[in-house]
C-alpha cells in the first residue's frame, strides 16, 4: 500500500504509461490485486451467512 500510495497520479491511472501493463492502468491493477478481492469475498460471505439464516 505504501508503495501504491506513493506514486503520481500519472502513473496510477493514465493507460499505457508503462508498457508492461499493456492497455490498462496500472491503477487498475492495483484495485484489481487490493480492494476488489475484498469487496467480492465480502458479498460472497454475506449471500452465504443469509442463506444459512434461511435454513
Amino acid at each position: 500500500m505504501e508503495l501504491i500510495e506513493s506514486l503520481p497520479p500519472q502513473e496510477l491511472f493514465v493507460k499505457n504509461h508503462y508498457k508492461w501493463c499493456g492497455n490498462t492502468s496500472l491503477g487498475s491493477y492495483c484495485v484489481s490485486a487490493t480492494s476488489s478481492h475484498y469487496d467480492w469475498a465480502s458479498k460472497c460471505i454475506k449471500k452465504r451467512v443469509r442463506s444459512l439464516k434461511k435454513a
